[in-house]
Formats: structure tokens, C-alpha cells, sequence
């Protein structure tokens, strides 16, 4: 990919969530009474919350979906980063309607953080770093700002996920993609990943394999077709409805199947800490 078509992808995708709306559309998606989508929040709150401390960087934080309960923590002083202007506004007002008003917002470019070296004990990113090619620049960005001994917390899509299934079909990841720039997400192997870090001054503590239902590459293939895949993920929905089991679901994620590979989820979380 070139250098033009990597600032492009960047460009689009802020333009298109900076535009009249997006942040309502954003916040309507994001707390989606979905049980796919809740079992995702409870993963993603649970190991965000278990790690973030201190003096906090939410960078992307759109509409507030960890920067609020991170905020409530006490100990706990945040920044929400964002490239939309809208984002933070709506942010702000979910704040307030929270009862929280200590959060601090900043618009801008999460590739140019405006912040001094060695800044932040936490940075978080979610849902994020994962939809640029230049994943790099931005992690370098999110360790330059973050203190030695703090931690990073953020996730990926899983390029072994990608991988195994393009051997059984081909015909799944960014490369397949048909609506260019907003389907567009950087595909890592875990490998990969933690090689980069590694050289790049990061340990990493802690890797979680999660988010089983959505974009399952395998159920794909297993359903054969789209009228297949839509009636299984229907019936899944259905059968997770009641609280109490996506609750469960959510519990078995965090406690059991994060612990399996990458290849298994199309997502995984990653918790590191600079040296």
C-alpha cells in the first residue's frame, strides 16, 4: 500500500465519522441492546477497567464508552482524544448525564498526539488502532506518551483469524474488501504484534482472544452462504437474549476462551507495559 493510500484510508474514515450525525449513529451502535454487542462491552469494559490506572489517555474515545466508567474510578484522571469534535460534544453530555464532569477533552489526530513524552501511567484505544494501516505510527505515538511502567491497552484484528480462513475460502479480510476505505482494518498476527513490541520497548502482559460471534470468519464458512449466516446469528441472538446468559457469555470470554489462540476470533485485546 502506498504512502497516499494510507493517509487517504485516514483521512475517509475521519471525515466520514466526523460528519453531521456520525457521533448519534456511533452511540446508538455502541450500546446496541444486541447481546453480540454487549458481550463485547462487557469483555472490553471488564479488561480495560482491571487495567487502566492513574493518569489516563482515552485515545479515540468516541463517545465515551471508557473514558466514563474510567473516570468514576477513584484514583483516576482522564483525557478523551478524538478526532471528531462531535464525538467529544456527545461525549460531554453522556458525561454529565452520568454525573461525571472531571473528564478532560481534546480534539485532534491520535498519530500526532499533542502530548509531552513519557506523559500518561494508562493509555487505552479501543477500537481504534485496528482501522489504519499506519497501526504503527499510532502505537508509537501511544508508548512515546505513556510513562515507563505504564500500561498499554488496546486491540487488533486478528490476522491469524484472517489467514486461516482465507485457506479454506478466500474470500474474508481488508484485501477482499468491496467498500474500500470504510471496511478497512489492519490485519496482525498476534505473532507479529508482540514481535513489534518487543522491539519497540513494550512487554506484553497479557493477550485476550475475544468477541466469538461477530465477523466470525468460520461461522461464515460453516453456514455456507448469507441467508445461512443471517439465520444462525438470528437464532444466537435469540437464544443469548435474556441477560442473565450473555452475561455468562461474557463471563466464559473473559475467564476461559480468551485464552485460546488468535486464529479462533477475528478480535483480541492486548495489555502491555513499557519498559
Amino acid at each position: 500500500m502506498t504512502a497516499k493510500q494510507t493517509n487517504d484510508i485516514k483521512k475517509q474514515k475521519g471525515d466520514f465519522w466526523s460528519r453531521p450525525g456520525a457521533a448519534a449513529v456511533y452511540e446508538r451502535g455502541v450500546s446496541s441492546v444486541s447481546p453480540f454487542i454487549q458481550i463485547k462491552n462487557e469483555v472490553e469494559r471488564t479488561l480495560v477497567l482491571r487495567h487502566a490506572k492513574g493518569y489516563i489517555l482515552d485515545a479515540g474515545t468516541g463517545t465515551g464508552r471508557f473514558a466514563i466508567p474510567l473516570a468514576k474510578v477513584t484514583g483516576n484522571s482522564v483525557v478523551a482524544f478524538d478526532y471528531s469534535d462531535e464525538m467529544l460534544q456527545l461525549n460531554r453530555q453522556l458525561s454529565r448525564a452520568e454525573g461525571v464532569d472531571s473528564i478532560r477533552y481534546l480534539q485532534g489526530d491520535v498519530e500526532h498526539l499533542p502530548f509531552e513524552k513519557d506523559h500518561f501511567d494508562s493509555v487505552v484505544s479501543v477500537t481504534v488502532v485496528r482501522h489504519f494501516p499506519q497501526w504503527r505510527a499510532i502505537l508509537k505515538e501511544y508508548i512515546r506518551v505513556t510513562k515507563p511502567g505504564g500500561k498499554i491497552v488496546f486491540e487488533m484484528c486478528s490476522g491469524d483469524h484472517i489467514e486461516a480462513a482465507n485457506r479454506v475460502v478466500a474470500r474474508f479480510g481488508a484485501k477482499y474488501s468491496k467498500d474500500g476505505f470504510l471496511s478497512y482494518e489492519a490485519e496482525v498476527r498476534f505473532d507479529e504484534l508482540r514481535e513489534w513490541l518487543d522491539a519497540n520497548g513494550v512487554d506484553l502482559l497479557e493477550r485476550h482472544t475475544y468477541d466469538f460471534l461477530n465477523n466470525n470468519c468460520f461461522l461464515k464458512i460453516a453456514t455456507f452462504n448469507q441467508l445461512g449466516y443471517r439465520v444462525l446469528l438470528k437464532a444466537i441472538k435469540l437464544a443469548l437474549t435474556p441477560k442473565p446468559l450473555y452475561r455468562l457469555a461474557a463471563w466464559l470470554e473473559l475467564t476461559m476462551l480468551s485464552r485460546l489462540p488468535p486464529v479462533y476470533s477475528y478480535n483480541y485485546m492486548v495489555i502491555g507495559r513499557k519498559r
